[in-house]
């Protein structure tokens, strides 16, 4: 049996940024990935604002940048009737594909030191801090991460998850398109009834789009030109993008969307990213979250003399701060009749306008 002094499950932004940071201490890390990057993820592929100083504190911002990308301007959301409300975006907002920026922190992680164990897939988390994957058993000394996504095995098996109701039984579909010219520096929200669409450039030649959509809407999954159809070409600002409905990868799913709080640690098992909680991502806060997860669990870990209770209380702390806009909004995307009042209310009133950007956009107030 292999002894590292932490186990992270899971190489996605939050389990390799966790790695990087736990190496960082001088803490001997192994990371387990069920699959081989490169690989396709669900996700609206924008990275936030906030993302930035975590970047360049884990010292992987240049190699991000260096990505293909497309930098946004503005946000737009826009109503089947009622017009478009349009938010600028000052501070660094960028797309980037999810496979590309994956696989450049996984890299970098492997670049700090971190074992990186590719297509081996976590079977198993033992209240003893033993990891069981299907090519072997190994040991954790200090912490297991789990960073293994809303379906986490790691949360299952040390008894982390708190029940729920499931979310609000929408399902997510996304693929890259061919990008129109129509398509400008904005990330667009197109709202229809049952759910919501998210477009935003990533680079020269690809467009992501993401329906968000209830289950009459799902039941046209296979077809994408009929899922266009049933869904968002009930807007006609999505209609004149003049989007070809012919992914240039298959359609993948996620789903549930939203999920609370599971239990963020105990006996020295500690979740990061959507494996600690599921939040809607239309703000473009999952990949910040994901990031801030992985930063204070490392910080709790290597710092701490009591690393669980600070790490519960400083995540609870974060997503008290950044969620409630989030929730507020997410309300807000799924009733038309709403939209259609709000939008033009808020297009007469600039500084609601600020004030919402500010709380999804803005700086955090670090509480430490």
């Amino acid at each position: 049996m292999s002894d590292f002094d932490v186990i992270v499950v899971g190489g996605g932004p939050a389990g390799a940024t966790a790695a990087a940071f736990c190496t960082q201490r001088r803490l001997r890390v192994a990371l387990f990935e069920h699959t081989r990057f490169p690989r396709h993820k669900v996700c609206g592929d924008v990275v936030n604002p906030n993302c930035w100083p975590v970047l360049e504190k884990l010292g992987a911002a240049e190699r991000v940048r260096a990505l293909p990308r497309h930098e946004i301007e503005a946000a737009s959301f826009a109503a089947p009737t009622g017009g478009v409300l349009t938010v600028p975006i000052t501070r660094g907002a960028t797309a980037i594909r999810r496979s590309l920026f994956d696989q450049a922190l996984l890299e970098h992680a492997r670049s700090c030191g971190v074992e990186v164990f590719e297509n081996e897939t976590v079977h198993e988390v033992t209240s003893e801090r033993r990891v069981i994957t299907s090519l072997g058993r190994y040991q954790a000394r200090t912490a297991i991460i789990g960073a293994d996504g809303r379906h986490s095995v790691t949360a299952r098996s040390a008894g982390l998850v708190r029940k729920s109701s499931g979310g609000n039984g929408h399902i997510a579909f996304q693929a890259h398109f061919r990008a129109p010219a129509a398509l400008d520096g904005r990330v667009q929200l197109h709202l229809f009834h049952g759910g919501y669409c998210g477009v935003v450039r990533v680079d020269a030649e690809r467009a992501n789009l993401c329906i968000v959509t209830d289950r009459r809407g799902a039941l046209f999954h296979n077809d994408c030109e009929a899922l266009f159809t049933h869904t968002v070409r009930q807007n006609p600002h999505f209609r004149n993008l003049g989007i070809d409905p012919e992914p240039l990868e298959p359609l993948q799913s996620a789903h549930p969307l939203r999920r609370p709080m599971n239990v963020p640690a105990r006996n020295g098992v500690f979740l990061v990213g959507d494996a600690l909680r599921v939040m809607e991502p239309f703000t473009g806060q999952g990949i910040l979250f994901a990031l801030r997860t992985a930063e204070i669990v490392a910080e709790s870990i290597g710092s701490s003399l009591q690393p669980e209770r600070n790490y519960i209380a400083d995540v609870t702390t974060l997503y008290r701060q950044r969620g409630r806009t989030n929730e507020w909004l997410r309300r807000l995307m799924y009733c038309e009749r709403a939209a259609r009042a709000i939008i033009p209310l808020v297009r007469r009133m600039p500084g609601l306008a600020r004030w919402l950007a500010d709380n999804v956009l803005g700086e955090e107030r670090r509480f430490r």
